[in-house]
């Protein structure tokens, strides 16, 4: 009993309680700061995939326009699409081959970082 009332006296239990409100204040602020960035980044990060999505729509179905008319150019379904199939063939052997190239990777890089590396 004794101790209780010599901290409410010095007014232990005030302080103590006023740090705990402020801690709970400052959580709740840490968790709208992060809810904010996460739906900020998801909000630049959707129209993205749907570009992405949409822009891969068009590759397949101008692929499939290619195959077909090169088919009914060469009468041939295996010809048309044969064609299309080998080029794409070659533009993945050619970004294989690419991955590692120092001149793509400096072409990336901010102007900074060059000079940085340069000297």
């Amino acid at each position: 009993m004794k101790k209780s009332k010599l901290l409410g006296l010095l007014g232990i239990e005030n302080i103590i309680e006023s740090l705990q409100k402020l801690i709970e204040v400052r959580i709740a602020i840490i968790k709208d700061e992060v809810e904010d960035k996460i739906a900020e980044k998801i909000a630049k990060f959707l129209p993205i995939l749907f570009v992405f999505l949409f822009l891969s729509l068009v590759v397949l179905f101008a692929s499939f326009t290619l195959g077909f008319y090169l088919a009914e150019l060469l009468d041939s379904f295996v010809y048309g699409f044969g064609i299309v199939t080998l080029f794409y063939l070659l533009l993945t052997v050619i970004f294989y081959f690419l991955k590692d190239s120092k001149s793509l990777k400096n072409s990336f890089k901010k102007p900074e970082d060059q000079e940085s590396e340069n000297q």
